[in-house]
């Protein structure tokens, strides 16, 4: 999910768009309407995820005041918790469609949800529930009971109030006075004033309430979005292929509002809607879910693997998303694991967690389904988890089976060391150096890496841009010199947290072209050819064979699927596939 661990985005200030990448930027020959492929973006809501788990223990949980103080000026770890539990509230799955409410809305217009349709309206509902918290916590922090006073529930409730008290100080005090037990209640009309001003004039503060915002919407309205904002910019998207994740097992906590075989039946419906670009989602795979269906767990109910057969052989999906930081590798799994985890199935599960995905991997190949796979150090759900996403742990699986389409997202940054590299300096000794070794040798081999939630290119100070210019030049000149393994992705809607984002487009294309130095060609392979390679595109091949199954089944027009045009590097992969290629553009 997020590309960068969430802690260390203090360093990518969209603040000053000043080179090369301000908010007047042109696209440069890129743009007017230039074809673009989203090969990694993510349209769920609040009601697909275990929301409050993945806040706690992957962004917030270890780290609160840390995470508060950086990203949002909040120093008190009292305000902290107070703000955390408002963004709790926010991301709440009630406040956003569930699956079965989406579909009949698509199928009937039947259950219109005003606010689920826009930003605009999805912001202002967050406006008004963030001004109920307001008036809660300021009853809270004036209600009183009984007890012994010095007593331990006495003492506890001080230390409430105490919270409270400072956080109604930080958050109503630029609006209103500072707000003590001596005021009057906060009124309705007081707390909608002060939400307003924080939706608005808060600085980082504001762009997360709004960002938390869109996790209230339509998943339809979230694609929509995402469309308009390419076109905005210049852009028009012919393919989306949003990700869909399956945490549950790792963070322990159920989605049940959604769970995954429903958001796949959205997910079908919203692919299915006329006069749009095509949509084809990489449908989330967890091997521990898989393994636990295996051993028979307790509650474990769903094979992880019969859903992405699934997914890709009757709902229109194009591939399958893996996410290692959760706590599992590519290949060579093992410990530590969470202890409930072992507990739960009174093994260690190193060698069938390998199973379970050389499984996955081979039903890829059978079905011809590439794979998405987290590959930036950050995120990870327990210690150390998030080095489970190395390049190393790829190798043996690219080697062992060579027919397989691999993209590793977030690639770019050039900072994390891979296994068996810790002696080498940076860059070389970065997982995007292992990786590109890999490349360099197998230049025929469908193995990919996406540009995904690249923020770096909305900032504008040299010392972020430079450097990371020069490891971008380096690299494609040592390992792929016409870029023909590059992807472009945004990771919309998590890239909507950033600063800058209406601009993000422009912003990378600005940074491939201007700080890197690249030409028309390798920025259309990135923006779109490179992804009709990876992803099953071409004539004939046996993905796209599966994708116009699904056409011709709900009898959606097959036209507006993309076709892999023929070229050196395409001919290369599909003969290295058994396949044969032809000349195409615009038809199936």
């Amino acid at each position: 999910m997020f590309r960068r661990d969430f802690l260390k985005k203090a360093v990518v200030s969209a603040a000053a768009l000043t080179t090369g990448c301000g908010k007047s930027q042109p696209s440069t020959s890129l743009g007017g309407a230039q074809p673009l492929i989203d090969a990694h973006c993510h349209v769920f809501n609040a009601s697909d995820l275990p929301a409050a788990r993945f806040i706690r223990q992957v962004v917030f949980e270890d780290f609160p005041k840390q995470a508060a103080d950086r990203l949002m000026g909040i120093r008190d770890p009292d305000v902290a918790d107070r703000f955390i539990e408002l963004l709790l509230r926010l991301l709440g799955a009630d406040k956003a469609p569930d699956a079965e409410a989406e579909i009949a809305y698509l199928k009937t217009g039947q259950g219109r949800r005003t606010s689920a349709e826009s930003l605009p309206n999805a912001r202002l509902a967050a406006i008004e529930d963030t001004a109920q918290f307001l008036r809660e916590v300021d009853s809270r922090m004036r209600g009183s009971g009984a007890g012994t006073v010095g007593s331990t529930a006495a003492i506890a409730r001080a230390a409430i109030k105490r919270g409270d008290q400072k956080f109604l100080d930080f958050f109503v005090g630029p609006v209103l006075q500072t707000r003590g037990l001596d005021a009057s209640p906060m009124s309705v009309a007081e707390a909608r004033a002060v939400s307003r001003d924080a939706f608005a004039n808060r600085g980082a503060i504001t762009r997360y309430l709004n960002w938390f915002s869109l996790f209230r919407l339509y998943r339809h309205a979230l694609v929509d979005r995402l469309i308009a904002d390419a076109k905005r910019q210049g852009f028009t998207v012919e393919l989306l292929t949003p990700a869909l994740v399956d945490y549950d097992e790792w963070l322990f906590e159920d989605v049940t509002k959604t769970p995954l075989a429903k958001q796949m039946e959205v997910m079908d419906y919203i692919s299915r809607r006329a006069d749009r670009p095509a949509v084809h989602g990489y449908i989330g795979f967890d091997p521990l879910r898989e393994v636990a269906y295996r051993a028979r767990a307790k509650g474990a109910t769903v094979s992880s693997l019969a859903t992405a057969r699934r997914a890709l052989t009757e709902h229109g999906f194009i591939g399958v998303k893996l996410y290692p930081p959760m706590g599992f590798r590519a290949s060579g799994n093992r410990g530590p694991y969470p202890q409930r985890t072992v507990d739960r199935l009174g093994f260690r599960p190193d060698r069938q967690l390998d199973e379970a995905l050389n499984d996955l991997y081979a039903l890829c190949v059978e079905l011809d389904a590439p794979i998405l796979a987290h590959g930036y150090s950050s995120n990870g759900s327990g210690p150390e988890y998030a080095d489970r996403g190395d390049p190393a742990y790829w190798l043996p699986v690219f080697n062992k089976h060579p027919d397989l389409s691999v993209c590793l997202a977030h690639f770019g940054r050039f900072d994390a060391r891979s296994r068996g590299r810790e002696k080498l300096s940076l860059p070389d000794g970065s997982w995007e150096w292992a990786l590109g070794e890999f490349i360099r040798a197998n230049p025929r081999r469908r193995v990919f890496a996406d540009i995904s939630y690249f923020s770096e290119a909305l900032s504008g100070r040299p010392e972020v841009r430079v450097p990371l210019a020069n490891s971008f030049k380096r690299w494609t000149a040592e390992f792929d010199p016409k870029a023909e393994h590059l992807i472009f992705g945004t990771d919309w809607i998590m890239l909507g947290q950033e600063e800058g984002y209406e601009h993000y487009l422009e912003s990378v294309n600005s940074f491939l072209r201007h700080d890197c130095g690249f030409d028309d060609e390798i920025c259309e392979r990135i923006f779109r050819s490179n992804a009709m390679q990876f992803l099953p595109l071409q004539r004939g091949s046996k993905g796209r064979r599966r994708l116009l199954a699904w056409y011709a089944r709900t009898a959606v027009d097959p036209s507006r699927l993309p076709v892999a045009k023929s070229g050196v590097l395409a001919g290369l992969f599909r003969e290295s596939r058994g396949r044969f290629g032809t000349t195409g553009a615009t038809v199936p």
